[in-house]
């Protein structure tokens, strides 16, 4: 089994991700944990611009866009990379446009969590150690980096909800409740790990 968690900041992805992998007790990866991944594994050189989410502008993406087959799978070296990375393993997943990738494993259960903006930003107030003002400015940058990005590199738009089994307001609820609604999923679908 592998869960996909896509997050608007100031949402609580990583915990929620934690108290699912210590559930299940199956690995958790963020960004940096498949990045050393990818570099013990000797690609990481090839995987750099999927790694950085460098922030992609308009001119750009349509560039990059029409040069893509008519499903709109934009650079798909570094996909089919991370793919190969984690193989048929059980695990967890932050970001990545792991809905995408991992879309054709009937084991797949993806989630967007999202949330009101004030308590998003209050959260990142707390984890980043910022004001209030910057909190905001550095949701905003990261939110529209991550929509450009999964468009960059998927074709879809970022959040749709008929691109996730689950959507759900992390804000208006606790880690652990969040974790609970997607652990009852799984269990109502029926899937198990390997």
């Amino acid at each position: 089994m592998i869960i996909t968690i896509a997050r608007q900041c100031g949402c609580g992805a990583l915990h929620v991700g934690e108290i699912l992998a210590q559930h299940y007790n199956i690995p958790l990866y963020t960004r940096e944990s498949l990045k050393e991944m990818a570099r013990q594994k000797g690609v990481l050189s090839e995987m750099d611009d999927f790694f950085d989410e460098r922030p992609v502008d308009d001119l750009m993406f349509a560039i990059s866009y029409d040069y893509a087959d008519a499903a709109g799978k934009v650079h798909q070296k570094a996909i089919h990379m991370l793919a190969d990375l984690i193989g048929q393993q059980d695990c967890i997943i932050i970001g990545r446009c792991g809905n995408y990738i991992f879309r054709d494993r009937e084991d797949l259960v993806s989630v967007f969590l999202k949330g009101d903006e004030t308590t998003r930003i209050k959260n990142t107030m707390i984890e980043e150690n910022m004001s209030a003002e910057e909190a905001m400015e550095f949701n905003h940058l990261m939110d529209e980096r991550r929509v450009f990005y999964h468009r960059y590199y998927t074709g879809l738009i970022w959040g749709d909800a008929k691109d996730y089994d689950l959507c759900i307001d992390s804000c208006r609820l606790s880690a652990e409740d969040a974790a609970q609604i997607i652990e009852s999923y799984i269990a109502s679908v029926h899937l198990q790990l390997k």
